[in-house]
């Protein structure tokens, strides 16, 4: 506190020669004086370091940049007051053009090869060197392939109890695929899609942007795919099931303790009334008895598609040998 009271009394001490001072007259000779020491300032020469842009120029129609040099140099120069002001301040600076011989073999230039391209390029300055060892780039040639496109099934999030009643269809079933060689040529055979939409729980019919799966340096012709396939709720059911009895002999010496197996599935809400059992066949084959229990097991032979999710209480059915 005591320094605080020192410094503010030595300030008003400063000042209190000032207090009937025309304040505009010292305004006016203190900005004359800075005025001219800028303007002799400018008209002398300097050695600094400034950030110059750059400009990457290819064919664009048959070759793309798929990693960019940096959009400015760091480079020590000499040159006028004025000349360093305008290429340090200016809003319209021109940046130094890079043209490469073979620019998709070319993947870095050192200092060494980017000194005369900016000496010949700014001749109002004088280029020292440039403060950076190399700059690295990437320019490759494009590459058309066309691959075909299918959804993945595993990406497809159905509410429970719901499953696709129809063929899925993708339209169209193959797309051409644009970009530099690299990319292009890391695309899979096949082209899998998938879904973004959670819990479907009705018909699908939706067009989906093939931007979503591979990157955006890639163009796709078309850019758009369409999806559609049915849904439909399905509902669990718990019936007896036939048993067919395979290689049985005709007298009837040997049967099947039961003829029937208790089973759950399901079946689509609509089909509740059309349920038809005969269409599941299921089978019990005497040739594959086990000795040890006189058991066979019990194998699902055809189930319509209609139907989802079979299961069978008992897998083995015992078999009975008539009295003679």
């Amino acid at each position: 506190m005591v320094d605080a009271r020192k410094i503010a009394d030595r300030i008003v001490q400063f000042l209190a020669p000032l207090r009937g001072a025309n304040w505009k007259v010292i305004f006016l000779c203190f900005f004359t004086a800075s005025t001219f020491w800028f303007f002799n300032a400018l008209n002398k020469v300097y050695t600094t370091r400034i950030d110059y842009p750059i400009k990457l120029v290819y064919n664009h129609d048959s070759l793309v940049a798929v990693k960019d040099p940096p959009s400015k140099i760091p480079v020590n120069v000499t040159g006028g007051g004025w000349q360093l002001l305008k290429n340090t301040i200016s809003l319209k600076t021109r940046p130094i053009i890079i043209n490469p011989e073979n620019p998709a073999q070319t993947q870095f230039m050192t200092a060494a090869n980017l000194l005369p391209v900016f000496s010949s390029q700014l001749q109002d300055i004088n280029i020292n060197y440039i403060a950076v060892d190399t700059i690295f780039f990437k320019i490759e040639p494009y590459m058309d392939r066309r691959l075909r496109i299918e959804l993945d099934s595993t990406s497809i999030s159905l509410k429970k109890n719901y499953y696709i009643t129809s063929e899925i269809i993708v339209e169209p079933d193959s797309v051409t695929f644009h970009g530099p060689v690299s990319f292009v040529q890391k695309l899979p055979d096949i082209f899998l899609v998938s879904l973004p939409e959670r819990n479907i729980s009705k018909s699908y019919d939706e067009e989906l942007s093939l931007d979503l799966f591979s990157p955006s340096i890639i163009k796709k012709i078309p850019e758009v795919i369409h999806v559609s396939f049915e849904v439909e709720e399905f509902i669990e059911i718990q019936q007896e099931l036939d048993i067919q009895q395979v290689n049985f002999p005709y007298d009837s010496t040997i049967f099947l303790e039961s003829n029937s197996v208790p089973a759950t599935f399901k079946i689509p809400r609509s089909q509740k009334n059309n349920l038809n059992l005969e269409d599941v066949l299921i089978i019990a084959d005497l040739s594959n008895i086990r000795s040890a229990d006189s058991t066979i097991s019990i194998e699902i032979m055809d189930v319509p598609e209609y139907i989802k999710d079979l299961s069978l209480e008992e897998k083995r059915v015992k078999v009975i040998y008539a009295e003679e």
